[in-house]
């Protein structure tokens, strides 16, 4: 089965004689947005230390501008998805940029930390609100060989950004300060308001008026925000810390009291609907471990070139962007060429392109040289993850009535960021066991323990002999 036949119902209501014109633009405004939001989770790391020297801020201090903003986004993506189909995709996605606008002149005009935190947050919940959004909007706009070129453009930004925005905060920082990371995001923002406002609409079907649930709602943020806390803080103090037990019980709790209050709504925050069938099980799975890999690949590896090979800020923005450009490439070119594969076997191909990636980080030590040891492997990791990421999104974004898109999107989203988080986590576990330089081989040792379990996960839900009469979801 091709690409092309796996729409599902997620068209639903929408109309199909969009213009050309008015298509890109919306394409250009969800883009956009994509690309700004991966630009905030990163371009303020390289600042970090102009920031934390202006305000006097001590390093722990300093840490909870990343974080704080990376814990409401994560604890709002679900209710931020479900609003989106109560209230309508283009109106929820328009206030989620706004948001990000309003909330980047506080933090970069902040006079102390206090103020910051505030707009970091914010920025954090305008992101919550805007990502699913946008991704529900494209799964819903385009159809067809459309819909294929929409997500691997939508894939290649999303690569694109996170090495870009190391690159472009460096830039910024050195010319302007650390300020300039943050209101970068105003332009950008009121360019992309202007573009979606021409973006259509989505309401709930005719007579069936949806309700958001709020108990529900306010379960989930406190879940999620308690899971990307306790991730966080084992980053930073272990998994034996107590706070981090605590942040992390309580996540549990929080889950298991979600559940059964949404399985006694009328409308469940988490409809079985979203979860039902092994093909979008083992998507969402699989995209979980991708991005703990990719995200602990990311940090580990500017940390490696940095302290380990002596490259400045800058530089290592440089340095990662091979993998972004690789990415490019193949989401753009290589795709198309592989095309007529189903969307199950170029997932398992491009999971495998990204093991012989890591694999080949895992020769790292003192003596490697960036040309040698590790510019290869960028370019076959961003090859693979180009092969895998349109795919996976696929099979989960196209496959799920058109009602519940939104919802489908926050949990998308949600799998990303616990699996960052879960990987930053885990991955500092062989980091200190020893130096950097003697301990990276390791942790890139464990990114392929986790790429190997993605693959065995996709095989085992994609491929297990199905029951008779069972009708499949994704292509083979």
């Amino acid at each position: 089965m091709t690409t092309e036949s796996v729409s599902g119902d997620v068209s639903a209501g929408v109309p199909r004689d969009v213009p050309g014109r008015t298509r890109a633009l919306m394409l250009a405004a969800i883009v956009g947005a994509e690309f700004m939001l991966q630009l905030d989770g990163t371009i303020v790391n390289v600042a970090l230390p102009a920031l934390q020297s202006d305000l006097h801020l001590t390093v722990a201090g300093g840490s909870w501008v990343p974080n704080g903003f990376f814990l409401a986004f994560g604890g709002l993506l679900l209710f931020a998805g479900r609003l989106g189909d109560v209230l309508g995709h283009r109106k929820v996605f328009l206030a989620g940029v706004g948001l990000i606008v309003a909330a980047s002149l506080v933090a970069g005009l902040a006079p102390n930390l206090e103020v910051l935190l505030a707009g970091r947050v914010l920025q954090g919940a305008g992101a919550a609100i805007a990502g699913p959004t946008g991704l529900a909007l494209l799964a819903i706009v385009f159809q067809g060989e459309r819909r294929q070129r929409a997500f691997g453009l939508y894939s290649t930004v999303t690569g694109l950004g996170a090495s870009a925005g190391m690159v472009l905060g460096g830039l910024l920082t050195w010319a302007g300060g650390w300020r300039w990371s943050l209101l970068v995001n105003v332009p950008i923002g009121l360019v992309i308001m202007v573009l979606a406002a021409r973006v259509p609409g989505k309401s709930s079907a005719p007579g069936m008026p949806r309700v958001l649930g709020v108990r529900s709602a306010l379960l989930s943020t406190a879940a999620l925000g308690a899971a990307v806390y306790g991730l966080v803080h084992a980053a930073e103090r272990g998994w034996g810390d107590r706070w981090t037990l605590t942040a992390l019980g309580a996540a549990v709790v929080l889950a298991a009291v979600l559940l059964l209050v949404d399985r006694r709504a009328a409308e469940p925050l988490l409809p079985p609907a979203v979860f039902a069938g092994r093909e979008r099980a083992g998507a969402f799975l699989s995209l979980l471990l991708l991005a703990a890999v990719l995200t602990g690949f990311l940090i580990y590896l500017v940390q490696y070139l940095q302290g380990v090979l002596g490259f400045n800020a800058l530089q290592s923005g440089l340095a990662i962007l091979p993998f972004g450009l690789a990415l490019l490439v193949s989401t753009q070119l290589l795709t198309k060429r592989i095309a007529k594969a189903g969307l199950k076997t170029r997932a398992v191909l491009g999971l495998v392109i990204v093991l012989a990636g890591v694999a080949w980080l895992t020769r790292l030590d003192g003596g490697s040289v960036y040309a040698v040891d590790v510019l290869a492997a960028l370019v076959v990791m961003g090859l693979g993850v180009g092969v895998a990421i349109i795919p996976l999104n696929m099979i989960v974004l196209t496959t799920v009535p058109a009602e519940y898109a939104g919802v489908t999107a926050g949990v998308l989203q949600t799998a990303l960021t616990i699996g960052g988080s879960l990987g930053l986590a885990t991955m500092l576990i062989p980091l200190g066991t020893g130096s950097l330089a003697d301990a990276i081989s390791s942790v890139f040792a464990w990114a392929c323990g986790a790429l190997v379990i993605a693959l065995v996960v996709a095989l085992v839900f994609w491929y297990r002999p199905r029951r008779r009469g069972a009708t499949p979801v994704a292509g083979n």
